[in-house]
């Protein structure tokens, strides 16, 4: 037999590694420049759609469960039969405290709001809201009175005692109506 075909092979093959291993790193490099491309709000829809479940920790409070929609600047998960809209630049950190082995959701797109629209839409519902606020021990209770350019206003519409720009609201929380 002619040693030229087998030493042909052996280049060919060692060709086709070698290849494969620059298509290998190049895939790496490719999501690692992805990854740090990523936002916050990336993060948390990636995690939306695993299902896993996880703890946003906005300081004084911390909130688990399973996310439920991801806006541009909110992250809403169900707790305990309530909806939590979480202020996305409040958040200290998001954990995973368990990760999901099937499951998942897109989001409902009615979850998916920014929070001025969201205090728009608590405004026109009239319901009671929790609405947190950093460095606060204690949320503010009652309805939205008013959704300002910059600020809501809590309380009475008539009167509203509390005057929150969004830049303190950490969280809102909104009891789920019986069903």
């Amino acid at each position: 037999m002619d040693p030229m075909p087998r030493d042909l092979e052996e280049v060919a093959a060692a060709i086709r590694s070698e290849l494969r291993l620059e298509a290998e790193e190049a895939e790496r490099d490719a999501a690692l420049s992805a990854a740090m491309r990523r936002t916050l709000s990336d993060v948390a829809g990636e995690l939306m759609a695993h299902g896993d479940t996880v703890a946003l920790d906005v300081g004084e409070r911390a909130f688990t469960g399973a996310i439920t929609g991801v806006g541009s600047d909110l992250v809403t998960m169900d707790v305990a039969g309530a909806r939590v809209d979480v202020h996305l630049a409040s958040l200290v950190s998001i954990r995973v405290v368990k990760r999901a082995r099937a499951g998942g959701v897109r989001g409902d797109p009615r979850e998916s709001t920014g929070l001025r629209a969201r205090l728009l839409e608590l405004q026109l519902s009239g319901q009671e809201v929790e609405a947190g606020i950093a460095g606060a021990a204690e949320p503010v209770l009652g309805p939205v009175a008013l959704v300002g350019s910059d600020h809501v206003a809590v309380g009475e519409k008539a009167r509203p005692e509390w005057f929150l720009p969004f830049s303190a609201l950490t969280f809102v929380r909104v009891r789920r109506p019986e069903r």
